[in-house]
C-alpha cells in the first residue's frame, strides 16, 4: 500500500503559486469532472440535482430503496449525460472501486428476475439498475466546498470536497444480493482476504479476535449520521426478519468508540500483518490512488495501523453467516454477510471523525481566516 504524499515538483515556484498543504490536483479532477456533468444538464434537471451544501439530507446516506429521494435519477440521464455522471464516479475513486460500482448496479437486473416470483409487476420498480439518485450540495466550482453523492439500492458513495484542495471519500458502501450468483461474486475478494486473516491466527488468537458466535443482521453502526461513542445493531434489517438478534447478541456486539473489540493488529506477527494490511487496502484503496496516502497519513496520526482492531463475530466459513469490523480512531470498516443464508453481504468503510469531510472542514476553518472576500485576496 502506498503512503505518504508524492514528492512535490513545484519547490522552486514562487510562494504565492505553491499548492496549499497536502493539496494535489485529485480535488481539482473530481471538480471539473463534476462542473462538466452540471453544465450538461437542463435547467429543470439542475433544480432537481442541487441542495444547498449545508442541507441536512446530505448526511442521510441510507442505502435502501425509499421513496421522495432527492436528486436526479440516473435514468433520466441521456446517454451523454450519464457518460459525463460515469466520468465523475470513476474520477472520484480507483478504478478498481469504479467497476464494484458497476457491478452492483448491474446487479439489481438480476436481483430483478429473482425477485419476480414473489414480488410480480412491482418488482422492476425498485429493482433498477439506473435507479441511482445522484445529489449534488453546492454547486462544484474550483476553490470551493461542496459535495456530491450517488445513492440507490447497495451503494451510497458520498464525496467532499473542501476549498478545492481536500478530498473526504466516506462513508462508502458497496453491497450485493445475491451475493454470488453465476458469474458475480461482487465483493468476494473483501471477504476472501477476511477469511485469509482470520485462519492465519492462532487458536488464542480467534478467540481474541471472535467477539461473539452470531453476526449482527446489518452494520452495527447502522447508516447514523455521525457514529456515536457507542453503538448498537439493529435487532434485523429493515423489511426482514431471517436475521433476527436478541438483546444479549446487540450488547455483545456493540460498537465503543474508545475501546475496540477483538484483536490488535500491533499484537500479530508479521505474516499475519501482511494479511490485514491486505484487507485494509481492500477498503481504503476504494479511493483515488492519490488520495491513499492521505488516508495513510491519518491513520498514522490516530496511533498508527498498529491500534488497528479486527473483530470477528459469526461463523467461520463463507457459507456461514458472518461479519468482520477493523476499527481505530481514523478508520471503521464493517463487512456483514448474515441474510439470505449467507448470500447478501453489505460493507462500508467509514472515518469515526472525518465522514463528510467534518474535520477537514474543522482543519480549514482552523487554518485560515474567512474575514477578507476573494478580492482582497486577489490583490
Amino acid at each position: 500500500m502506498t503512503r505518504g504524499h508524492q514528492p512535490d515538483p513545484s519547490r522552486e515556484l514562487p510562494e504565492a503559486h505553491r499548492p496549499r498543504a497536502h493539496g494535489s490536483f485529485d480535488a481539482t479532477l473530481i471538480t471539473f469532472a463534476a462542473m462538466g456533468l452540471f453544465d450538461g444538464l437542463t435547467a429543470d434537471q439542475r433544480a432537481r440535482v442541487l441542495l444547498a451544501y449545508e442541507d441536512p439530507s446530505r448526511t442521510h446516506w441510507n442505502f435502501l430503496p425509499e421513496s421522495g429521494r432527492h436528486g436526479l435519477p440516473l435514468g433520466e440521464l441521456d446517454r451523454g449525460q450519464e457518460v459525463r455522471a460515469h466520468r465523475l464516479i470513476a474520477e472520484s475513486m480507483s478504478i478498481p472501486a469504479y467497476a464494484r460500482v458497476v457491478q452492483v448496479m448491474a446487479n439489481e437486473h438480476v436481483l430483478r428476475e429473482l425477485n419476480q416470483p414473489v414480488f410480480g409487476h412491482i418488482a422492476p420498480t425498485f429493482r433498477d439498475a439506473r435507479g441511482y439518485f445522484l445529489t449534488f450540495f453546492g454547486q462544484p466550482q474550483p476553490d470551493t466546498t461542496w459535495g456530491w453523492r450517488l445513492v440507490g439500492h447497495h451503494l451510497s458513495i458520498n464525496v467532499t470536497v473542501v476549498d478545492g484542495d481536500l478530498v473526504s471519500a466516506t462513508p462508502f458502501l458497496l453491497g450485493a444480493e445475491p451475493a454470488h450468483f453465476g458469474p458475480f461474486r461482487i465483493l468476494g475478494e473483501e471477504e476472501d482476504a477476511a477469511f485469509v486473516l482470520l485462519d492465519s491466527l492462532t487458536g488464542s488468537q480467534q478467540h481474541q479476535a471472535i467477539i461473539h458466535p452470531r453476526p449482527p443482521a446489518d452494520f452495527v453502526t447502522r447508516t447514523v449520521a455521525t457514529i456515536g461513542e457507542v453503538e448498537y445493531p439493529a435487532y434485523h434489517g429493515i423489511g426482514r426478519r431471517d436475521a433476527m438478534i436478541t438483546d444479549e447478541d446487540r450488547k455483545a456486539l456493540a460498537y465503543f468508540r474508545a475501546h475496540p473489540r477483538g484483536i490488535r493488529a500491533g499484537d500479530i506477527s508479521a505474516t499475519q500483518r501482511r494479511h490485514f494490511d491486505d484487507l485494509l487496502a481492500r477498503f481504503v484503496e476504494r479511493a483515488r490512488p492519490g488520495l491513499v496516502g492521505f488516508e495513510m497519513d491519518r491513520i498514522a496520526a490516530a496511533g498508527g495501523v498498529e491500534e488497528l482492531h479486527f473483530a470477528w463475530a459469526g461463523g467461520t466459513s463463507t457459507d456461514q453467516p458472518h461479519y468482520f469490523r477493523i476499527q481505530g480512531p481514523a478508520t471503521l470498516i464493517e463487512f456483514d454477510n448474515a441474510e439470505d443464508n449467507a448470500n447478501h453481504v453489505h460493507s462500508v468503510w467509514r472515518d469515526p471523525s472525518n465522514d463528510f469531510g467534518d474535520d477537514l472542514l474543522i482543519q480549514h476553518h482552523l487554518e485560515h481566516t474567512h474575514t477578507s472576500s476573494r478580492a482582497d485576496d486577489a490583490s
